[in-house]
């Protein structure tokens, strides 16, 4: 774990115009998310159906806001293979995910990446925005053959950890 943390220290910080970038992003793109469900649910309902929650279009809503750091950052550009963004050539993926943590594919090696967390209540509130510097395969739960998914464990990534904005309550 010293080593962990020993690379954790040299990690580059966000400034306040990057931190204010995601936080305006974030919130801007689940707002016409609050807007577009504000004209789907009557619909849906009389058809008998649930609109569809933020997780089953986060693949989408990841885009869009990946799309909009980039309009409000100047530092952050597209990724390069399979990284959603780019920052000072280092690999930025964005996660969505309800309520809190962070899940990841069960198959995924983590070495090195950032991650922009964005913590969502249903249908479109944003709980909080924060980041995992420098992650690391160890702060995620083991892997498992019967799941397809591994959690952070914060005790473990603490020191990674930054938050950008949370939602009053």
């Amino acid at each position: 774990m010293a080593l962990a943390l020993e690379h954790c220290d040299t990690r580059p910080t966000l400034s306040s115009d990057e931190k204010e970038g995601i936080r305006v992003a974030v919130l801007s793109v689940f707002r016409k998310l609050d807007k577009l469900y504000s004209e789907i649910i009557p619909r849906f309902q009389e058809y008998g159906f649930r609109a569809p929650s933020a997780g089953v279009v986060a693949r989408d809503l990841s885009e869009k806001i990946e799309e909009s750091i980039r309009q409000h950052c100047q530092t952050f550009e597209k990724g390069s293979g399979h990284a959603d963004l780019e920052r000072s050539g280092d690999p930025w993926e964005v996660k969505i995910c309800k309520n809190s943590g962070l899940t990841i594919n069960q198959s995924k090696l983590v070495d090195g990446e950032n991650y922009i967390v964005v913590n969502y209540e249903s249908p479109s509130r944003v709980k909080s925005i924060w980041v995992v510097w420098q992650a690391q395969d160890a702060f995620f739960s083991p892997r498992k053959s019967n799941t397809n998914a591994r959690a952070l464990r914060k005790q473990a990534a603490a020191g990674h950890i930054e938050v950008i904005y949370e939602a009053r309550r």
